[in-house]
């Protein structure tokens, strides 16, 4: 009997807060239906940027129908402990504007940080002086056919926040991001993109697409293999 007075709480608890993100997200929807989307979408970044940070179990709520009906993009860590939200925020021209955040909880409480990236394609993770470091894969689009891919670090802090980290040692400087430039005038005729970053299955080595005055690839990459504290620039390659 003890066991069953114990258990039902914890379940009713955990459907209330499942059914009010629900609700949170069939009212803001149900708001906002009529209007075009580039007129309303920072409003609704807002909105669900707000509730993120006053539900905690919005980290376990994947936000399905504003994923599908307002570009709300949304990735995990692989360790599961941080969650990447992207939003578009643009205003429907030729050029991109996002905002991303990464979500975290800390002792019981929603911590949500902004972050300084493009559209996040994908997260990984690896491993420096024992700490994970995340590696955020993301693409900017700039006006007409020009963008540029990046890859950014980041490391989380004592309090659950989340700050860049300096691993990429190029020839002159430690970054936190490397990035490429990209034109759309030299894909295939398929409309196909090459591999602009290429990052290896075990993470040892980040190679960065070799571009020409004209930004057109030149089929070798700038590669950048992991060290003890770094990704260390190591010359070109094919």
């Amino acid at each position: 009997m003890n066991k069953l007075v114990l258990i039902f709480p914890f379940v009713l608890i955990s459907s209330l807060h499942a059914e009010t993100l629900a609700q949170f997200e069939k009212k803001l929807i149900k708001q906002y239906e009529h209007k075009e989307f580039y007129e309303v979408n920072q409003e609704i970044e807002s909105a669900v940027v707000v509730k993120i940070k006053q539900d905690p179990t919005s980290f376990d709520y994947n936000f399905p129908n504003i994923q599908d009906a307002y570009s709300l993009r949304i990735h995990f860590s692989p360790d599961k402990k941080l969650k990447f939200y992207t939003f578009d925020v643009g205003s429907g021209g030729t050029m991109g504007e996002h905002s991303s955040y990464v979500q975290s909880n800390n002792k019981g409480k929603s911590i949500l940080t902004p972050i300084e990236t493009g559209f996040i394609l994908d997260v990984k993770q690896t491993v420096f002086a024992q700490q994970p470091v995340y590696l955020i894969e993301n693409y900017y689009k700039a006006s007409s056919c020009m963008g540029a891919y990046a890859i950014n670090a980041f490391k989380s802090n004592t309090n659950g926040r989340i700050q860049t980290v300096k691993i990429f040692q190029t020839k002159k400087a430690k970054l936190d991001n490397i990035s490429v430039d990209y034109d759309c005038h030299h894909d295939n005729e398929k409309g196909d993109v090459p591999d602009y970053i290429r990052v290896d299955k075990n993470l040892k080595n980040i190679d960065i697409m070799l571009l020409d005055q004209a930004y057109k690839p030149q089929g070798k990459y700038l590669r950048y293999v992991k060290t003890n504290s770094a990704y260390q620039y190591s010359g070109v390659v094919k």
